[in-house]
């Protein structure tokens, strides 16, 4: 078989003028002389392709033509592949390394203690807080409540006298009421004779350490309350046709009969007692709400406690029925405007100041229009309310006409105008819900030297477990205390 020819063999002189380069120079030198060489070839022919025929005129399978680009060179692309792993697997070891050490460093490192200062220097260390001082409130938007705001306030101050509602006796003369801005004058409602201040309750400030502290106690509950001994009279279930009329919305609302019948009236629970003898009303509020309370003051408190129910309270009349089948009189709880609002909020239909005055008319006549039988009404706050005197004229006129009786605290069942004058009975005291026993029990006893003293007490208090347990042993103990348990409506003034 003859040579397969080549390019040296066909082209000896350029072949021989080419330059000869070095071999060596790395991976890359020799991958680039191969494609040299293939460009070489390329341009010659395909010299190495040739293909001859033998003496019988067959042709012979041409020679395998040599790997111009090195791909059968496998150990050295196996060789290439390794170093290329090993850096990249090197280069993240060392960014890993070098990252967390540097976090490891700032993480543990010891933090050097400050230094201490020299007195003198002038160098503050830490924050102080502002200097104390009255503040520049010439430019301020809102101007915060004065200390004569809150009768509270005047109290601890020593400028009203202990447990007294009313207006304080001396204005304060402390340097941040001095430095205040006076308050814009509010329309006051119409002057009336304040009652004699209540005397003092000597109310502890917290529950004095129990002699058995160290024994197991239990939780005042419903449960425990004693129920009546006699099973109460129930009241006429009502309403009665002639006390009710239609509003301009189309709502059934209480109103005064044509012959001047009244519904605080006619609703109210019968009431006698002997001549001189101090009455004591209770009232508990806050019903309808929650339906344990409700039903252990339906049926575990005396008759003779009036029941509040809350104007928004689900199935209002069958509760007002239900309190005066117990023989219960029933009043209707409605928010007004306290000192304390917004964080003090009245409720979806509660009367606001803010409001005209007949946006707040048509929210009372809806909030009357939800119950059916009851002899007025109680009011839940309403110091701020009362002091816009259109508001409260317009409140006293809604309730006259109603034939409603208003309870209320001195400042807001203090109105009387020209064209109207409402039933009301003023609430003198109020027992609180967060009320521990010693308060309770002091509350109590200044209740009866009220009574004593004016010859009548309405009290007002929220329904737990304490305070319904400790009032029915209280009401049961009246008799004996020459006092006499009245409904509110023993307590109202025409």
């Amino acid at each position: 078989m003859a040579k397969k020819p080549t390019m040296d063999d066909a082209f000896p002189d350029v072949v021989a003028d080419a330059p000869q380069k070095p071999r060596g120079g790395g991976f890359f030198a020799r991958l680039a002389g191969r494609f040299r060489r293939k460009k070489e070839a390329d341009a010659f022919g395909n010299a190495d392709e040739a293909v001859e025929a033998d003496a019988f005129g067959k042709k012979e399978e041409p020679a395998a033509a040599e790997d111009p680009f090195g791909v059968g060179d496998a150990e050295e692309d196996a060789r290439f592949r390794r170093k290329r792993r090993l850096m990249a697997v090197a280069m993240i070891l060392l960014l890993l390394g070098g990252g967390g050490g540097a976090t490891a460093f700032f993480w543990l490192a010891p933090k050097p203690a400050p230094k201490p200062q020299p007195e003198g220097s002038g160098r503050v260390m830490q924050t102080m807080p502002p200097e104390t001082g009255p503040e520049n409130l010439s430019g301020a938007l809102i101007r915060p409540p004065a200390a004569s705001d809150n009768p509270d306030v005047l109290r601890r101050m020593g400028t009203l006298a202990p447990g007294a509602s009313g207006t304080p006796a001396a204005a304060p003369t402390t340097a941040t009421a001095a430095a205040l801005p006076p308050a814009p004058a509010a329309p006051q409602a119409p002057a009336a004779q304040p009652p004699a201040p209540l005397p003092a309750a000597d109310e502890p400030a917290a529950p004095s350490p129990r002699a058995d502290r160290d024994k197991a106690s239990r939780a005042p509950r419903y449960a425990d309350i004693a129920k009546p001994a006699a099973p109460p009279d129930a009241l006429p279930k009502g309403p009665e046709s002639d006390l009710q009329k239609r509003n301009a919305a189309g709502l059934t609302i209480p109103a005064v009969a044509a012959d001047g019948r009244r519904a605080w009236k006619v609703y109210a629970r019968p009431f006698t007692a002997p001549p001189g003898m101090p009455r004591v009303a209770l009232v508990v509020r806050g019903l309808g709400l929650t339906a344990d309370a409700t039903r252990a003051a339906i049926d575990l408190l005396p008759p003779e406690v009036t029941l509040a129910f809350d104007a928004n309270a689900a199935q209002l009349p069958d509760l007002l029925s239900s309190a005066r089948r117990a023989g219960h009189e029933t009043l209707l709880e409605i928010g007004l405007e306290s000192g304390a609002f917004p964080a003090d909020d009245p409720g979806p239909d509660g009367l606001i100041s803010s409001l005209p005055v007949e946006e707040n008319d048509r929210r009372l006549e809806r909030a009357l229009a939800r119950g059916n039988v009851y002899v007025g009404v109680l009011a839940n706050g309403g110091d701020r309310y009362a002091a816009s005197a259109p508001h409260l004229a317009a409140l006293a006129q809604t309730m006259s006409q109603t034939g409603l009786a208003f309870v209320a605290p001195a400042p807001v069942a203090r109105f009387e105008t020209a064209g109207a004058r409402a039933s009301r009975a003023t609430v003198d005291l109020h027992i609180g819900g967060g009320d521990f026993r010693e308060r309770v029990e002091a509350r109590l006893r200044q209740a009866e030297t009220v009574a004593r003293k004016r010859g009548g007490v309405v009290i007002v208090a929220d329904a737990n477990p304490l305070t319904l347990s400790m009032l029915a042993v209280w009401m049961g103990s009246m008799r004996g205390k020459a006092l006499q348990p009245a409904p509110v409506s023993a307590m109202v003034k025409e």
